[in-house]
């Protein structure tokens, strides 16, 4: 008799289980916009079928996309177990949009297909190939649970499904048969087992405790301080999205921080902060007196060599200042800020120890401690920034031309920025919700506008032009 598998959700993992809501999926995602041209049948359409049989074939190297949740009955942990019923048609779907295609009608699917909640009775992912996309392109549209993928666990499905050639040999799929689940008697004794286990291993932990108590204790005095109310948070948001996005060259990122100071995500962080400034003012709000607009930025601890599955990320707390009106101050603001959280607060290590407890006992540690938070609107958005290849990939033969990820929206946040480098781009998403965020197409001109201005003081700054500021001895 085959043996049966399963495994545990980490504590993190599991969370974003337990958080999601009627009005607030929690699912990762990304439009992903590639040239039709070379596959594309001689009657014209998409060679759909090609693409399936390599899809197959892709997941043939990432098993958990061939899983499912189950519950431990009793405790009402979760666990992967194979999916005896998988079905890729159900997961990989075709559609086209309507002549002419435009973006607007590429943004507006995508912002409809986000709004859906994934099945949690199959594998928690859905691929759409949308065909019709103006100038001989089409899109595939990722959506993947966050309890199964963070944003570096994201790019080894990437990985999985582009090739750096667009001559690479072509993959066939593996016959795959399915390792019988468990059954209840024995997922209720494996996790009392492992509870068990973990108690005695809780003494090991103390040392840490005492090492990471600044960290720990800086982590829960952000995460219990409730953010400055402001229209990104003021109200719980609806079950539907807006989807936008907008791409930056990537030398001229990196000329900001060459010229003006700071890393590349300062440069970022800064040209949001901008952004957000800038939109506040348009709605009206009082940002010259504003404090403590805060933001979570999310921070990848994955160990060297360690497991690029699930998440193994810490979030971040950092104060923007909004109200800052001179953009050089408040890039060396910004500059400050990050390096008091990565030098000083040690939140990361903090992070850490509350997941590695909670895996050994209980997720609740970390589920209460995130809906505790979004009770108390802990923060006003969400910038996640992940580094992608600096060279083009190919899904078969067709090149890529750009990618926009997309960050989940927890119940009162109603817009998350999502940030992918590619092919010399810096790739922003936007997912805003739909009611509360109509105008989030005027927050991309806003960054925009914010980032224009950084890269004109970079150019004078670095010429030497009168007037201009040595932002770099200030950092």
């Amino acid at each position: 008799m085959p043996e049966t598998f399963y495994e545990r959700l980490s504590a993190l993992d599991a969370t974003f289980l337990d958080v999601e809501s009627k009005s607030a999926p929690m699912h990762v995602g990304a439009a992903l916009i590639f040239d039709a041209k070379p596959l594309t049948l001689e009657h014209g359409g998409l060679d759909i079928e090609r693409l399936t049989r390599y899809t197959r074939a892709a997941v043939d190297s990432i098993p958990r996309y061939r899983q499912r949740v189950e519950w431990i009955p009793g405790y009402g942990h979760p666990v992967w177990v194979d999916d005896d019923r998988f079905n890729m048609n159900f997961h990989l779907r075709h559609t086209r949009l309507p002549l002419p295609g435009d973006e607007r009608s590429l943004k507006r699917l995508v912002g409809r297909l986000f709004s859906q909640h994934l099945d949690r009775s199959r594998p928690l992912w859905e691929f759409w190939v949308v065909e019709g996309v103006e100038n001989d392109r089409f899109a595939l549209i990722i959506k993947v649970h966050h309890c199964m993928v963070d944003g570096i666990a994201g790019v080894e499905l990437l990985q999985a499904l582009l090739t750096i050639s667009p001559d690479a040999p072509e993959r066939e799929p593996q016959e795959w048969k399915p390792r019988p689940a468990p059954s209840r008697t024995q997922l209720l004794v494996g996790e009392t087992n492992h509870r068990i286990d973990g108690l005695r291993k809780l003494s090991h932990f103390l040392p840490r405790v005492r090492q990471n108590f600044q960290g720990l204790s800086s982590l829960l005095r952000s995460g219990m301080k409730p953010a400055p109310r402001t229209i990104f948070t003021e109200q719980d948001i609806s079950p539907y999205r807006r989807f936008d996005w907008v791409r930056f060259a990537l030398d001229d990122v990196k000329g900001i921080k060459n010229s003006l100071g700071g890393t590349i995500n300062d440069a970022v962080v800064a040209t949001v902060t901008g952004a957000v400034r800038r939109f506040l003012l348009r709605r009206g709000s009082d940002v010259d007196s504003m404090e403590g607009f805060r933001t979570a930025l999310p921070v990848n601890i994955r160990k060297a060599g360690g497991s690029t599955v699930g998440n193994q990320v810490a979030l971040l707390l950092a104060d923007l200042p909004v109200s800052e009106p001179d953009p050089l101050e408040r890039l060396r603001k910004v500059i400050h800020v990050t390096n008091e959280l990565k030098k000083e607060s040690n939140q990361t290590g903090g992070a850490e120890l509350i997941e590695e407890v909670a895996d050994l006992t209980t997720k609740r540690i970390v589920s209460e401690l995130y809906l505790v938070a979004m009770k108390l609107r802990t923060y006003n958005l969400i910038i996640t920034n992940v580094p992608g290849p600096p060279f083009p990939l190919f899904l078969l033969s067709s090149p890529m031309k750009a990618i926009y990820p997309m960050v989940p929206l927890m119940q009162n946040q109603n817009l998350g920025i999502a940030l992918f480098s590619y092919a010399g781009g810096l790739h922003f998403g936007l997912n805003a919700d739909w009611e509360s965020f109509p105008d989030v197409h005027e927050f991309v001109e806003d960054l925009e506008a914010s980032f224009a201005e950084y890269t004109e003081l970079a150019a004078a700054h670095s010429a030497g032009l009168p007037g201009s500021d040595d932002a770099t001895a200030h950092a």
